[in-house]
C-alpha cells in the first residue's frame, strides 16, 4: 500500500497522503456541487466544492498531528503518519506504546471529531442570518460530513477509532500487538466489504447513484487503510508478533 508523498518530513515525522484521497476529493467536491443551490453558476460551485476539500483535508491533517503530539508527550515514537480520509494510520518505533496510550488516543480522536462537527455547526449558525449564503452552506456541508465521520469512528474495525479501541483491549488481553492488530484489522476490512457490498446492492436495486458510489468508496478506503495497518504491524509495528510484558 503505497502512499502520495507530499511532504518529506514534517516535525521530525514523514506524512504520507494515501491515493484513495484522490477518488475521495472527486466525491467531496461532487457533493457540494451537486447539492448546492443550481442558481449558482457550475465553475462557482467547483471552486466552493473545492474549498471545502481542501479545508476538509487541512482539518484531518491538523487532527493527526494534535494526536502525534499528544503521543509524543505520552513517550510514543511516531516515525509516519499516512492520511486516509477518516484519519490517519501512525507507524510508531518498537516498544514506545502500551494498550493504555493507544486506548487513549482512540478516545482522543473520537473527541477531536466530535468537537470539529461541532465548531463547523456553531459558525453554520452564526453566518445563517448574515446572507453569505455560500460559505454558510459549506460550514453545513463541513459539519454533517464530520458528524457522519464521527459516526462512523465509533465502528469496532481498525484503524477507526474505535477499531484502535477494540485493538487495545485485545493486546490488554493476549499481550500480543502483532495478533491485536491482526484481528481488529480482519474486521476493519470485513466491515470494509460488507459496506461495499451494501453500496452495490443499493445501485443495482435503487439506482441510487451518489449513496451507493460513496458506501462502496467508504468500503474501499477502509479495506485498504486495514490492510496496510496489517501490513505495517507485521513489518516494522511496535511489537513483532512475539510475546510481550504489557506495561
Amino acid at each position: 500500500m503505497r502512499g502520495i508523498h507530499v511532504f518529506r518530513r514534517v516535525f521530525g515525522i514523514h506524512l504520507r497522503v494515501h491515493y484513495t484521497w484522490l477518488m475521495a476529493a472527486v466525491l467531496l467536491t461532487a457533493a457540494i456541487v451537486t447539492q448546492f443551490s443550481t442558481v449558482y453558476p457550475l465553475w462557482q460551485r467547483l471552486i466552493l466544492g473545492a474549498a471545502g476539500t481542501v479545508l476538509f483535508f487541512l482539518v484531518v491533517l491538523a487532527r493527526e498531528f494534535v494526536l502525534a503530539v499528544t503521543s509524543t508527550r505520552k513517550g510514543m515514537t511516531i516515525n509516519v503518519i499516512t492520511l486516509f480520509v477518516f484519519g490517519g494510520l501512525h507507524q510508531v518505533e518498537k516498544d514506545t506504546t502500551v494498550p493504555a496510550l493507544e486506548l487513549l488516543q482512540s478516545a482522543i480522536g473520537q473527541l477531536i471529531n466530535l468537537l470539529t462537527a461541532g465548531v463547523f455547526t456553531a459558525v453554520y449558525f452564526l453566518l445563517v442570518h448574515t446572507g453569505n449564503i455560500i460559505v454558510d452552506v459549506l460550514m453545513q456541508w463541513l459539519a454533517f460530513i464530520w458528524f457522519m465521520l464521527a459516526i462512523l469512528h465509533f465502528v469496532p474495525g481498525f484503524p477507526l477509532d474505535g477499531g484502535r479501541a477494540l485493538r487495545a483491549l485485545l493486546w490488554r488481553l493476549t499481550g500480543n500487538y502483532e495478533k491485536a492488530t491482526r484481528t481488529a484489522g480482519w474486521i476493519g476490512w470485513t466491515i470494509g466489504l460488507l459496506t461495499s457490498t451494501g453500496g452495490i446492492t443499493l445501485l443495482v436495486l435503487t439506482q441510487e447513484w451518489f449513496t451507493g458510489v460513496l458506501l462502496v468508496a467508504v468500503g474501499l478506503v477502509l479495506q485498504n487503510a486495514a490492510t496496510h495497518g496489517r501490513r505495517l504491524a507485521a513489518q516494522t509495528g511496535a511489537l513483532t508478533g512475539e510475546q510481550q510484558s504489557i506495561r
